[in-house]
């Protein structure tokens, strides 16, 4: 017989079908080695739950061996357990923090060497995995002139800024943040600034706090003193130019890879996303922290329901009490705007991929980022201070999470999904994983990487994470992602005060 479901741990009360399975015909699946059977007595869709037993009203419903909610009513032995039938159980952040000591956070040792990477040095910090001139726009109204002289210049990207204009102080704090966090960022040679003149933070200021930061080149023209559009073109694609003919000139040199810094996202997340790829990920984060590397886990809503299971991987009490604080105030901070977590998420396509509550979409979700220990707990688009095993606060939107870690310096995304994402990030690669066989055939112009095989039982996701890491070497070798060989920039700022 095949198996047609999977279940996640012997002390679940749910199994998650790989497959449609029509009424009347038989959910398969293996329980501690063993074939096991039932009859499903509702059409179950591919990626949803059955239930193994009889759940009465009120029940609660494991998955993962987590709690993954509770029924709203009850639900029958090989029935469709989905979230119409069981809702999300709300948390005792009280409960679930510890007693603080002086205990240092421990320096991560690595355990295999080795491997190595091409890549730019800079002065300061990372070496870069690419050698763009960066574009920038300070504000909204230099965006459009950004992206004319990018196209001009060969070796240029740009990115669209929606704001910087008529905004409040922590709004703009947080502007400034990314687009100072931008420049920085390893895999930018040099940076052109395009303001208008008028923006809270004209371009000279921004200028002034990069060149504070970093010794890379940069240039600033204002669009208003330049004369118009035009003539700022003029100037700034000469300068670009000049810059791009230096970037040229750089060597690639060969670097450890304890030099690379990962930044890791999911967006559109189906049931096959906690089952493979966020596992297979987990793999990745983990295999590149035994080289002395870094991987960084964001978007902090996707904790939620799950946190208590990241606070377990932290490396001090402290940082324990951090995450469960990061998610207190994110449920907290939604409350005050007259928002439940629970309701918004999961999201339409969550559901429809499987995911019947925020807790089973959490539990799911931060598996991609390992099992080795927390060294530190960052705020958005802030720089880690440590290499290992980070997470940093963010808000739940994948663009903008994605936005923050590149702010932050990642060289290289990689970005899991179920249902598919065309996303893309000028600065740096985002490598697009699905483990939905269905999506990746879809999606085969977006999707870098197929990790269906574990869903198939062909591969184990500790095989897929070291095929993982052989694709993030080649890219940071120089391979294009499908979304960098389009072209592609998203960015997203979150404007959340709770950040600042």
């Amino acid at each position: 017989m095949e198996v047609n479901a999977l279940l996640m741990h012997d002390k679940d009360n749910v199994v998650t079908c790989v497959k449609e399975v029509p009424a009347g015909e038989q959910v398969i699946y293996r329980k501690a080695g063993e074939l096991c059977t039932l009859t499903a007595k509702e059409t179950i869709p591919a990626c949803h739950k059955v239930a193994l037993q009889p759940l009465a009203e009120g029940s609660d419903v494991f998955k993962y061996g987590e709690l993954i909610g509770r029924t709203s009513r009850a639900i029958d032995q090989g029935c469709w357990v989905c979230h119409e039938n069981i809702y999300s159980v709300p948390r005792d952040y009280a409960s679930e923090l510890v007693p603080e000591t002086d205990a240092e956070v421990p320096e991560i040792v690595p355990t295999k060497t080795g491997l190595k990477f091409w890549g730019y040095r800079r002065a300061e910090g990372r070496p870069g995995i690419r050698n763009h001139v960066l574009i920038l726009p300070g504000c909204a109204c230099g965006s459009e002139t950004a992206r004319i002289v990018a196209s001009q210049v060969r070796g240029a990207v740009n990115i669209v800024f929606n704001t910087g204009c008529s905004d409040v102080a922590a709004n703009t704090a947080m502007s400034q943040k990314v687009l100072t966090g931008f420049a920085c960022n390893p895999n930018v040679y040099g940076v052109v600034i395009i303001g208008l003149g008028c923006e809270t933070v004209g371009h000279k200021q921004l200028r002034e706090k990069i060149q504070a930061m970093t010794s890379k080149p940069v240039v600033s023209f204002g669009i208003q003193e330049e004369g118009g559009t035009l003539k700022t073109i003029e100037k700034a694609v000469r300068a670009a130019r000049e810059m791009a003919a230096q970037a040229g000139m750089q060597q690639k040199e060969l670097f450890d890879i304890s030099e690379l810094f990962l930044g890791i996202e999911c967006g559109g997340s189906d049931a096959t996303s906690g089952i493979a790829s966020n596992p297979s990920v987990g793999e990745l984060s983990d295999l590149l922290v035994d080289y002395g590397a870094t991987s960084m886990m964001s978007e902090s809503i996707e904790w939620i329901g799950a946190e208590h299971v990241v606070a377990r991987r932290a490396a001090t009490p402290k940082i324990h009490n951090e995450i469960i604080e990061v998610c207190r105030a994110y449920e907290e901070h939604l409350k005050a705007a007259g928002q439940d977590c629970r309701a918004g998420q999961p999201t339409p396509g969550n559901k429809a991929g499987g995911l019947s509550t925020l807790d089973e979409k959490s539990l799911g979700c931060i598996r991609k980022g390992g099992t080795c220990p927390i060294v530190e707990v960052l705020e958005q688009a802030a720089r880690p201070t440590r290499h290992g095993a980070i997470v940093m606060d963010t808000a739940g939107y994948d663009i903008s999470s994605v936005t923050s870690m590149v702010a932050g310096g990642c060289q290289v995304v990689i970005f899991t999904t179920g249902r598919g994402t065309p996303t893309g990030n000028a600065i740096v690669p985002v490598v697009k994983v699905t483990a939905n066989e269905r999506t990746y055939h879809n999606m085969e112009d977006n999707m870098d990487v197929d990790l269906s095989a574990v869903v198939r039982g062909e591969k184990t996701a500790q095989e897929m994470g070291q095929a993982l890491l052989e694709e993030i070497v080649a890219i940071a070798n120089g391979k294009l992602t499908k979304a960098e060989a389009y072209g592609f920039s998203d960015i997203a700022v979150d404007h959340v005060c709770r950040f600042v």
